[in-house]
C-alpha cells in the first residue's frame, strides 16, 4: 500500500460527499451525515479558497484515490506547537494501516519541514481507535478529562 499527502482539490468533492454519507466515519469524525452534495462542496470551497495561515491540511492518497486528511491546526511558530488532527475515510478504510502511515508523514512534515518542536492531539474518550492511532504515532497521554492532551 503506498500511501502519500497531497493538497485537497475541488476535484475530491465527490469522494467527500461520498464520506459524508458514512454514517460510521461521520461519528467519529464530528461531521454531520447524510448532508446534500451541495452543502458538503460549499464547506469545501470555503477551506479551499481562504486557508487559515495557521492551519494545514493535506488529503491523504493510497492507491490513487482520496481516502483521508491529516491536519497540523493552530500553528504557531512562537511557541513552537500545533495540533494534529487525522481522518481516514470511509470506514472501510480503517485498520488497513492508511492513519499510521499518513500520521507519520504528517508528523515528519511538522517536526522537519515547519521545525515544530512540539506537535499535540487531542483525542476524545469514546474514540478508541484514534487513541491506539495516537499511541502508535508516539503520541504520549498527558492528561484526562474535558480536554485530552498529547505530546509527540
Amino acid at each position: 500500500m503506498n500511501v502519500f499527502l497531497r493538497p485537497v482539490t475541488p476535484a475530491d468533492f465527490g469522494s467527500l460527499h461520498e464520506w459524508n454519507q458514512d454514517e460510521t466515519f461521520c461519528r467519529a469524525a464530528g461531521w454531520t451525515p447524510g448532508l446534500i452534495r451541495r452543502a458538503v462542496n460549499a464547506s469545501w470551497k470555503r477551506l479551499l479558497a481562504a486557508p487559515e495561515r495557521d492551519f494545514l491540511r493535506l488529503g491523504i492518497e493510497s492507491d490513487e484515490q482520496l481516502v483521508g486528511y491529516a491536519d497540523l491546526a493552530g500553528i504557531d511558530q512562537t511557541s513552537g506547537s500545533a495540533e494534529f488532527g487525522i481522518a481516514v475515510a470511509p470506514s472501510c478504510n480503517w485498520g488497513r494501516g492508511i492513519g499510521r502511515a499518513a500520521g507519520l508523514l504528517m508528523l515528519r512534515h511538522g517536526f522537519q519541514v515547519l521545525k515544530l518542536p512540539c506537535v499535540w492531539a487531542e483525542v476524545h474518550a469514546p474514540n478508541l481507535r484514534s487513541l491506539a492511532l495516537m499511541r502508535k504515532l508516539g503520541f504520549q497521554q498527558e492528561g484526562v478529562g474535558a480536554e485530552q492532551m498529547y505530546d509527540g
